[in-house]
């Protein structure tokens, strides 16, 4: 294993997958905050006899593998850091690894206060979220929250048990509550959008513990949806990231929209910017197709109002009622009928 800072990643089996495929040229790749882990397994991979190439894009997902800059440059392979797996369509047009980075910062303490205040809040039957980083905790986590008399459920996702990315969180769905672990809030929140149940979120890096407030994203999505209720001109945003391009569903809202009378057109956009939108003319308000997570925690990235195909059925019933936050994340052409 390797050691990088605070997290460890597997280089021997990065090295013999690329040996069992014949691969001599890679690109590696990783989300910000461990591209340094990328680069010193690029430097192994180097010394190992590889010729390694390391990605600055985002690589925010596994929705978000670097096909084209792989292809572009001549790699075989790419070694993608700090994600579990594919997340929308699968890479078919060059091998790809997802390559977990595991953190070694403990979440116990985090965890165990997170566990105590659902207890304390008449939560017993409790659902347990972990990141990729932190599933190798899972065990230890699970047999903590019994001995606290606490109920753990675990679900999986795609056959990793616990796993919660930024956008699917179907692990979460047996519990009265859940606790994810995980840094930041960013799994926090989409966690209780997408189940509407109390989410705590237990940070291993700060060792904090705090029970996940939706109030203020919920209601920034009925000002957002509020807003473009009244606008006359959409913009619909289609991403060429692999495992976002949702083209079809794109298609279905400028549809829906024209028939109703709006202006509506698309826009490809690999990274979503404001400049970028700003530099292709005045919409009213945008429809997002590409990662959900875009209008619940980056809406200024859009210089209008923005909603997602989820929530597009509201703007064109022209009220808000019956809305619920998990339709950031679900989409149901029948809705645009």
């Amino acid at each position: 294993m390797l050691r990088a800072g605070s997290f460890t990643v597997n280089e021997e089996l990065a090295a013999s997958w690329a040996r069992g495929k014949r691969l001599r040229k890679l690109l590696v790749e990783a989300p910000d905050g461990i591209k340094h882990v990328a680069v010193e397994l690029a430097r192994r991979l180097s010394e190992a006899g590889f010729d390694v190439i390391v990605s600055g894009r985002h690589a925010w997902g596994g929705c978000d593998v670097g096909v084209r800059e792989a292809l572009s440059l001549g790699a075989e392979g790419v070694i993608h850091l700090g994600h579990h797996g594919h997340v929308g369509p699968r890479v078919t047009e060059i091998p790809v690894l997802f390559l977990p980075v595991l953190s070694e910062a403990d979440p116990m303490p985090a965890f165990r206060r997170a566990v105590l205040e659902a207890l304390s809040s008449g939560y017993r039957r409790i659902a347990i979220g972990v990141t990729v980083q932190h599933m190798h905790f899972l065990g230890d986590l699970e047999r903590e929250a019994r001995e606290l008399g606490a109920d753990p459920v675990t679900g999986s996702l795609d056959g990793f048990r616990g796993l919660v990315v930024g956008c699917m969180y179907s692990s979460l769905s047996g519990g009265e509550a859940s606790v994810v672990v995980a840094g930041g809030v960013f799994h926090g929140l989409g966690a209780a959008l997408w189940t509407g149940k109390p989410v705590w979120v237990a940070d291993p890096f700060t060792g904090e513990a705090k029970r996940v407030d939706v109030k203020t994203a919920v209601a920034r999505r009925l000002e957002a949806i509020s807003r473009a209720i009244d606008a006359r001109s959409f913009a619909v945003v289609v991403s060429s990231k692999p495992g976002q391009m949702r083209l079809r569903v794109a298609e279905l809202v400028v549809e829906a929209l024209r028939k109703r009378g709006r202006e509506a057109w698309l826009v490809s956009l690999d990274e979503v910017t404001n400049e970028a939108l700003v530099n292709l003319g005045a919409a009213e308000a945008y429809v997002n197709t590409a990662c959900p997570r875009l209008a619940v925690d980056d809406p200024e990235l859009f210089p209008g109002p923005v909603v997602n195909p989820g929530e597009l059925k509201y703007v064109l019933l022209g009220k808000l009622d019956g809305y619920s936050p998990r339709d950031v994340f679900f989409f149901d052409a029948r809705d645009l009928a």
